[in-house]
C-alpha cells in the first residue's frame, strides 16, 4: 500500500509541476499579448496626436493665408492687376505680391508649426506658396 501511495504522490507531484509549467507558459503568452496590445494602442494614440497636431497646424495656416491674401487683395492686388492690364505696371509686381504673402505668413507661423507641416508635407514655403495661389484663385473667381 505504501508503494501505491508513493507512486500516486509522485504522479500528483509530476502532474502539479506540469500544470504549473503550463500555467506559467499561458501567463507568459497572456502577458506578451497584453504588452503587444498596449504598444499598439500607444502607437495609435501617438498617431492620433500627430494627426490632430497636423490638422490643427494646417487649419491655422490656412486661416492665416486666407486673411493675408484677402488683405493684400483688398489693399494692393486689385489695383495692380488693373495697372498691369493698362500697361502701367509689370506682371512681376503681381508675382512679388505672392512672395510678400508667403513671407508674411512664414514670419507669422511659429517654428514648431512649420516643423509639423514639413515633417508631413515637405517644404513649408512651397506649401505656403501653393496655398497662397489657391486662395488667390478662389478670391478671383468670387469677384
Amino acid at each position: 500500500m505504501e508503494a501505491i501511495q508513493s507512486t500516486v504522490s509522485q504522479a500528483l507531484v509530476t502532474v502539479t509541476i506540469s500544470l504549473i509549467g503550463l500555467l506559467a507558459a499561458y501567463a507568459t503568452y497572456g502577458i506578451h499579448k497584453a504588452t503587444q496590445k498596449v504598444k499598439t494602442q500607444t502607437a495609435q494614440l501617438k498617431d492620433e496626436d500627430a494627426r490632430r497636431l497636423l490638422n490643427n497646424a494646417l487649419e491655422d495656416v490656412e486661416e492665416l493665408t486666407i486673411v493675408t491674401v484677402a488683405s493684400i487683395e483688398q489693399t494692393t492686388a486689385k489695383q495692380l492687376r488693373e495697372a498691369v492690364k493698362d500697361g502701367k505696371a509689370e506682371r512681376e509686381e503681381l508675382v512679388a505680391l505672392s512672395k510678400q504673402a508667403v513671407n508674411e505668413i512664414t514670419a507669422s507661423v511659429k517654428p514648431g508649426t512649420q516643423k509639423i507641416i514639413e515633417e508631413n508635407l515637405g517644404n513649408f514655403r512651397d506649401y505656403i506658396s501653393k496655398l497662397v495661389e489657391e486662395k488667390v484663385l478662389k478670391l478671383k473667381t468670387l469677384t
